[in-house]
């Protein structure tokens, strides 16, 4: 299928996450197809856009999403959480030979989606999970700094941000401490609790030293897909005393995250979109250190990239914007389920996003 002038479909428009795509794409003179479950908050988002087709669909409606599908050349989802309703949109867009986004963090639905990558390629589908700020820059920025090793021993993914969440990424944060998460180890993905293990990270200034815990962050799925890696994990920034508190407690937690108190949370967190208004956004910054760990020739070596913006909504809507309109225009490197720096050049795809304040540099890493 030709996607050269095909709409860009955004399923779940009227949610936090969707609007600000829907925004994007507007923005840059993309054209538009909002899709949900209510038709009057569709046409009030596309009038404030100036424009814009509509569709009614539901993920407990497969004729709707078919019909969906088969109006686009890219379908973006953002209808979460995606362990739970990703699956059907997924396949309908494969069904129909459309490219598929969506700006999942989740580990189980990332491994899920694995087992549809031969009828993908077979309709000649990209289908990319994790086109959002939390994935995809990691998943770049790792195959660049272990682009330079000869064996890779491991990759470490460390985050250090400030972010105001939306309700949406409250849920799936909860939803995570509720899985059991994996880390990659020794060429396959094992159990390993949130919080297990505890780093220190030192970054270049302002940033300094900082204590980081395991999370389950969906790196662990994709960067093993394209980097021969005996090793990934991923960290979190947390307060000193906090990194060694969780780690003590880490299955403490996740026995807590599944009992019937996390009804409770849910409860309190609601099933509403919203999230942090511009100026908060804006304000939110972030580092991603990448730290890759192996040998070059007969001796140790590492290198680190380092990735640093701003707005982390803002920033994903960018890249499912970018993204999109690479398919849109039958430039993905491969067909499947791809990690991001599979289905894009990593290096090109970064300095795309440099327009949106995404910097990054590549620094020595000693190896012991």
């Amino acid at each position: 299928m030709s996607t050269a002038g095909a709409l860009i479909a955004v399923f779940g428009a009227t949610g936090y996450t969707g609007r600000l795509i829907a925004h994007e794409l507007r923005r840059h003179d993309l054209p538009l197809l909002l899709a949900g479950r209510d038709a009057g908050k569709l046409s009030a988002l596309a009038a404030q856009l100036g424009g814009g087709e509509t569709a009614v669909a539901s993920v407990d409606d497969r004729a709707s999403l078919d019909a969906l599908a088969r109006r686009a050349g890219v379908l973006i989802n953002c209808v979460g959480p995606f362990v739970d309703l990703g699956e059907p949109v997924v396949r309908a867009a494969i069904a129909a030979g459309t490219h598929y986004l969506d700006t999942t963090g989740e580990q189980p639905f990332l491994r899920a989606m694995l087992v549809h990558d031969t009828w993908a390629k077979s309709q000649h589908v990209a289908v990319v999970p994790a086109a959002a700020f939390e994935i995809a820059l990691g998943d770049c920025g790792a195959a660049l700094a272990a682009g330079g090793l000869d064996e890779v021993d491991s990759v470490q993914i460390t985050y250090v941000t400030r972010l105001h969440a939306s309700q949406g990424t409250k849920r799936t944060a909860l939803r995570m401490l509720q899985s059991e998460g994996l880390a990659y180890v020794d060429g396959a993905w094992v159990a390993e609790p949130p919080a297990r293990r505890h780093v220190f990270v030192e970054l270049p200034r302002p940033v300094g030293s900082v204590a980081a815990v395991s999370f389950p962050s969906a790196e662990v799925m994709t960067v093993p897909r394209h980097v021969s890696a005996r090793e990934v994990r991923t960290y979190l920034s947390v307060p000193t005393i906090a990194a060694r508190l969780l780690s003590a407690t880490a299955p403490v937690i996740g026995t807590l995250a599944r009992s019937p108190l996390a009804g409770l949370g849910t409860w309190l967190l609601g099933s509403g979109t919203d999230g942090p208004d511009e100026t908060t956004r804006r304000r939110d910054v972030f580092h991603i250190a990448v730290d890759a760990r192996g040998r070059r020739g007969d001796k140790p070596a590492g290198q680190r990239i380092v990735i640093r913006g701003r707005d982390p909504y803002g920033l994903t809507a960018a890249i499912c914007r970018q993204a999109a309109a690479l398919l849109r225009a039958g430039q993905p490197r491969a067909t499947g389920v791809l990690a991001p720096a599979m289905a894009f050049e990593p290096r090109r795809f970064l300095d795309g996003l440099a327009t949106e304040g995404v910097a990054y540099e590549m620094l020595p890493l000693v190896v012991k």
